[in-house]
C-alpha cells in the first residue's frame, strides 16, 4: 500500500461529540465497552469511504439537522451552538510522507471524484457480526437464500472482472420499476427495453461474481478450517434464480429478484438444512469462508486498503476465535491496514498477545466515555510498560505483579509455539510449568552433553577459542587421507556454526528462562509479597531487565 490511514477526526457524528485518533499508519486494535463508541467508529469509516461513490445529497443528509436520516450526536444537538458534523480522514503517502486530509460534512463533499478514496472504497472491506447472524438465522422451514444478506453485506464491495460495479448495476434496477415517470409511447417503450437489458447484464455479472466467491470459499475453508473435520465438507453458493425482467408495459411487466442459495455436503451427502444440522461454530466457519472469500476475490489495486471488523467473532469460542485471528495476521490479509473492534476485553487481550513481537505495527486503544459526555481513546499499555510506570512511581508491589503477568504471557505464548498448538482454554498452567516447557523445547535443539559440558558457563568472548579458527592443523597432518581431511573440515564448519550461532542463541534463551525461574521464588511469586522482608526497587528493576531479555530472546526463537 502506498497510502496509510494516519489520523481519524470525528465531530458530532453518532456517539462522538468530538473525537480524534492517530494511527500513524499502523493497524489498530480497539476495545470499547457497550456505548463507548466502538460501532460509531466503524460506521464513521464506512460512511466516509462509501461517500466517494454517492451524490452530494446522499452524503449531506447524515449531517443535516433537519433531515430525519441524520446521524448527528443527539446530545451535541441539544446545546445552544452545536458543532457542525464532520468526518475527516488524513492519509499519509508512505513514499513522500506527505499528508492529505479529506472531509465530509453537510457543506463539504471532499471525497467526491477523489481517486484515492474511490479506489480505497472498492478495495476496502467492512465486516460486522451481523453477517454471521444473518447467515445462520434461517428457520428449519426456510430456504437458505443469501441474497438479502449478500445485497447488504457483500455487494457494496464487489467489482466484476470487467471492472464494472455490480452495486451500481443493481441500483439501476433495484426499484423494479422500469418507467417510474410513466412516460408514454416510444420513451416508455425504451425505458422498458433499457431495464430488461440492465437486468440481463446484472444477472450475468452477479452469477460470475457468486461463482468466483463460492470457489474461493471452498479453498479458504479447506486451507483454514478443514483439518479436524471427521467428514469432508463441500460448500456451494450459487445464483439459482437469476434476476429477470419481462414485459413491455406496466400491465405485463414482471420483475424477479435474484436468489442465492447456499448448500453443504458431508462426504458427498447433501445436508438439506445446514442451519438445522450444523452447529453454530461450524456455520460460523462456513460464513467466515464465504465472507473472507468475497474479500479475496474482489481484489482491487488501490493505494489505500482497509479491513475493518466490528465484533466479528462473538459466536465463536476463544480457541476458534484465535484460529481466525491467526488467519487475519497471515499473509492472506497482508495488504490490508487492519482495524479490529471488540467489546470483549478478554478477546482484546488475547488478540494483542497473539500479535506478539509485531506490536510495533499496531496501536492498541481503549475507548472511554459516552455519547452524552465525550469519548476519548487511551493507549493500552502492555504489562511490561505498566510495570515500568509503577516502578517509576516507586510502587514496587504493583510493578512486581505486572512483571509476573508479562513473564506469564511470554512463557505461555512461547509454549504454544513450541508445542504447535494453543493451550486448552480454561486450563491453568503455572508460570513455572510454562517456563520449564519453553526451556525443554530449547534444550531439544542443543545436545545435552554439549550444553552441560561446553556451552553452559562459558563466557561469550571465549566462544571463538573453543575450536581452531582455521584448518591448518588438518592440512599439515600427513597421517590423514585427503578424503578424511575433507570430511573433518565439513564437520568443523558445522560445529563452528553450532557454537557461534544456533547453539549460543538457544543457550542465551535457556539462560534467560533460568534467570526468570530463579526469580519466581521471590519477585515473581505473589505469595511472597506478603512476607515481612520487603521487595527492593533494585531487585525489581533487575527482574524487569531479565524479563525484557526473556521476551526478546524467546521471540527470536519463534
Amino acid at each position: 500500500m502506498k497510502a496509510r490511514l494516519h489520523r481519524i477526526s470525528i465531530t458530532n457524528f453518532k456517539a462522538f461529540r468530538e473525537f480524534s485518533l492517530d494511527l500513524e499508519g499502523r493497524h489498530l486494535l480497539v476495545y470499547g465497552a457497550n456505548g463507548a463508541g466502538k460501532s460509531s467508529l466503524y460506521w464513521a469509516l464506512y460512511t466516509f469511504l462509501q461517500s466517494a461513490r454517492k451524490p452530494k445529497k446522499d452524503v449531506e443528509k447524515y449531517f443535516d439537522p433537519a433531515n430525519q436520516q441524520n446521524l448527528l450526536n443527539l446530545h451535541e444537538q441539544k446545546v445552544a451552538a452545536p458543532k457542525l458534523g464532520e468526518i475527516a480522514l488524513t492519509l499519509r503517502d508512505t513514499t513522500t510522507r506527505n499528508d492529505t486530509t479529506y472531509r465530509i460534512s453537510q457543506a463539504d463533499h471532499g471525497t467526491a471524484n477523489q481517486p484515492a478514496i474511490i479506489k480505497g472504497d472498492l478495495a476496502s472491506d467492512f465486516v460486522t457480526y451481523r453477517f454471521f447472524f444473518g447467515f445462520s438465522h434461517f428457520r428449519n422451514s426456510e430456504k437458505f437464500d443469501l441474497w438479502p444478506l449478500f445485497e447488504k453485506e457483500i455487494l457494496p464491495f464487489c467489482v466484476s472482472t470487467g471492472g464494472q460495479s455490480p452495486l451500481e448495476m443493481w441500483r439501476k434496477i433495484k426499484s423494479g420499476d422500469p418507467n417510474p415517470l410513466r412516460q408514454p409511447g416510444i420513451a416508455g417503450s425504451d425505458a422498458y427495453d433499457r431495464f430488461r437489458q440492465n437486468t440481463s447484464a446484472f444477472a450475468g455479472v452477479i452469477t460470475a461474481v457468486v461463482d468466483a466467491i463460492s470457489s474461493e470459499a471452498q479453498h479458504f475453508y479447506d486451507t483454514h478450517f478443514a483439518t479436524d473435520d471427521p467428514a469432508k465438507v463441500t460448500l456451494k453458493m450459487a445464483v439459482t434464480t437469476p434476476p429477470s425482467a419481462t414485459g413491455s408495459n406496466q400491465n405485463e411487466f414482471k420483475f424477479t429478484l435474484p436468489v442465492i442459495e447456499f448448500g453443504v455436503q458431508l462426504d458427498g451427502h447433501t445436508v438439506t438444512k445446514p442451519q438445522s444440522f450444523l452447529n453454530e461454530a461450524k456455520l460460523t466457519q462456513l460464513a467466515l469462508s464465504v465472507r473472507f472469500a468475497a474479500s479475496l476475490v474482489n481484489l482491487h489495486d488501490s493505494d489505500l486498503k482497509l479491513l475493518v471488523l466490528d465484533d466479528l467473532l462473538v459466536s465463536l469460542d476463544m480457541s476458534n476465535r484465535m484460529q481466525v485471528v491467526d488467519i487475519l495476521l497471515s499473509d492472506a490479509f497482508a495488504n490490508y491496514q487492519k482495524i479490529i473492534l471488540t467489546h470483549e476485553l478478554g478477546f482484546f487481550r488475547e488478540f494483542r498477545r497473539r500479535i506478539g513481537s509485531h506490536h510495533a505495527d499496531w496501536r492498541f486503544v481503549s475507548l472511554h466515555g459516552s455519547a452524552a459526555q465525550y469519548i476519548d481513546s487511551r493507549s493500552e499499555k502492555n504489562d511490561l510498560e505498566k510495570a515500568e510506570d509503577y516502578l517509576n512511581g516507586h510502587d514496587i508491589e504493583e510493578a512486581a505483579m505486572f512483571l509476573r503477568k508479562a513473564a506469564e504471557d511470554t512463557a505461555k505464548r512461547y509454549r504454544e509455539w513450541a508445542e504447535g498448538k494453543a493451550l486448552p482454554p480454561g486450563q491453568f498452567f503455572s508460570l513455572t510449568e510454562n517456563l520449564r516447557a519453553a526451556k525443554n523445547k530449547l534444550l531439544k535443539g542443543i545436545p545435552g552433553s554439549l550444553y552441560d559440558s561446553v556451552l553452559k558457563g562459558a563466557p561469550k568472548e571465549h566462544r571463538a577459542l573453543l575450536i581452531s579458527p582455521d584448518d591448518t592443523d588438518l592440512d599439515s597432518n600427513t597421517t590423514l587421507q585427503p578424503a578424511d581431511k575433507g570430511k573433518l573440515k565439513s564437520k568443523r564448519r558445522d560445529l563452528r556454526n553450532v557454537l557461534n550461532h544456533d547453539g549460543w542463541a538457544k543457550m542465551d534463551a535457556v539462560e534467560a528462562v533460568e534467570r526468570v525461574l530463579e526469580m519466581t521464588e521471590r519477585v515473581l511469586n505473589p505469595a511472597s509479597h506478603g512476607n515481612t522482608a520487603p521487595l527492593y526497587e533494585e531487585e525489581v528493576r533487575r527482574a524487569m531487565q531479565v524479563i525484557e531479555q526473556l521476551v526478546q530472546v524467546l521471540e527470536t526463537q519463534r
